[in-house]
């Protein structure tokens, strides 16, 4: 009996100790409103970087590479872009501030979130 009430309470102490995948995650989004409440979710466990963004319209989740300030989101592509091109979705990392630009020019069209109206979109991370 004893032995079945220390398993029970050692079961008990490791579940409440364990975090939950969400947990990890440390999330980015605008100040002010935006057309499309755009928010980021970025993770880091072991050597995996994993992301989780999400609109109005739809979500995301994969993995990212950061490379100095920049992070891609691998296998995440613009909404629009010229011809067969896949145009991975990056941003740039400014201290606590994400910093992505959502559409081109007319010399380099590309809309990476067609749901986003703006040009730039400053997300700030969220403190919890």
């Amino acid at each position: 009996m004893k032995k079945s009430i220390y398993l029970f309470a050692c079961l008990t102490l490791v579940l409440s100790c364990a975090k939950s995948p969400e947990s990890s995650f440390v999330y980015y989004q605008s100040l002010v409103p935006t057309s499309c409440n755009l928010v980021i979710g970025l993770s880091q466990e072991d050597s995996q970087f994993k992301y989780k963004i999400t609109t109005n319209a739809r979500t995301f989740m994969g993995n990212f590479v950061k490379s100095e300030q920049q992070i891609i989101f691998s296998e995440l592509y613009a909404s629009k872009s010229v011809g067969n091109s896949k145009i991975e979705v990056s941003a740039l990392m400014q201290g606590d501030t994400l910093v992505i630009q959502n559409f081109g020019n007319s010399m380099n069209p590309f809309t990476l979130f067609s749901e986003c109206d703006d040009k730039y979109l400053s997300l700030v991370k969220v403190r919890t």
